[in-house]
């Protein structure tokens, strides 16, 4: 039995230093953006609420070409004056998030209107090409996606250093496209479909399971979870990938696993209980067909949409 493990965090599961895999991302944006034209409208009342909450202005971006360097600054709709954010970048992060959400819920609440009329494609493209040539910007800004597509609880969850499962290390033999080590070829196909969306995940972390004060104790106190993946509803997603089932009691102790989860409290986020939708898992089917493998990644960004 090997315990050795090191350290991780889930940003270690990006392949770019600058926080989101960029061509692949925006590639891959379009499919995400059609599946939130399905998304509840108390979803866009939460990106406004977070609005409220963030300074009014809008963030400016300049780039000296004599120094090569990007320069930041707080815009004034009210009196066109600018103030210099250079070193404020918490600001910095919060008016781009802010100026992403309000895109996205104009975006959301237009293709929510074209999707209960039946508008052609060629009008969503023209929404969606908007929401990608702003990321890509913020992208060629040297700005962090992770600090732009999440909350900050989600990103303090991304930044937080985690032990991966210590049994058992010399068994991942297996690797994604950008080498995350893994226990399977199905999970290295799984890391890689998330890989391509550009999400970071951990792999292989500790669930901890909270009794609600009640007699009813779960199978176990704990599990290793093969992934969790910070979703675009705000909080975070348990996936399980169950490709053994052909082997005697493999079967039973999936159920047990899943009946904890969703029977039990989970928290991954201070305050914020793990949902049911939130918990998902798939089958060696699920991955090996690539219909069903991008149904998959679509319930582990957006779990409980209706898929």
């Amino acid at each position: 039995m090997d315990k050795t493990a090191h350290v991780r965090t889930a940003r270690d599961s990006i392949s770019t230093p600058s926080g989101i895999t960029k061509v692949k991302f925006l590639r891959t944006t379009s499919l995400i953006i059609r599946e939130l034209l399905n998304a509840d409208r108390a979803e866009i009342d939460s990106m406004k609420r977070e609005c409220a909450l963030i300074e009014k202005g809008r963030l400016h971006i300049h780039l000296n070409t004599e120094r090569n360097k990007y320069y930041y600054s707080l815009y004034s709709e009210e009196d066109g004056s600018e103030t210099s954010l250079n070193n404020d970048m918490e600001r910095i992060y919060r008016l781009a998030r802010r100026d992403f959400l309000q895109l996205r819920i104009k975006q959301t609440e237009s293709g929510c209107r074209r999707f209960s009329r039946l508008l052609n494609s060629i009008e969503t493209a023209c929404e969606e090409d908007r929401l990608r040539r702003k990321l890509l910007r913020y992208s060629e800004a040297d700005l962090d996606l992770c600090r732009i597509l999440f909350t900050e609880e989600q990103n303090e969850w991304i930044e937080q250093p985690y032990t991966p499962n210590p049994y058992h290390q010399n068994n991942l033999r297996y690797c994604t496209d950008a080498a995350f080590p893994v226990r399977s070829k199905s999970e290295g196909i799984l890391g890689s479909g998330l890989e391509c969306f550009g999400l970071p995940f951990r792999y292989d972390d500790i669930v901890r399971i909270n009794r609600r004060g009640s007699s009813d104790r779960p199978f176990k106190d704990s599990y290793f979870a093969d992934f969790k993946v910070p979703n675009l509803c705000g909080g975070i997603t348990v996936h399980e990938h169950f490709g053994a089932l052909h082997l005697n009691g493999y079967g039973d102790n999936a159920l047990q696993k899943i009946s904890d989860y969703t029977n039990f409290d989970i928290y991954e986020i201070p305050g914020r209980k793990v949902t049911r939708d939130e918990v998902t898992w798939s089958l060696e089917s699920d991955i090996l067909n690539p219909v069903r493998l991008h149904k998959t990644l679509i319930r582990i960004l957006l779990p409980g949409k209706g898929l």
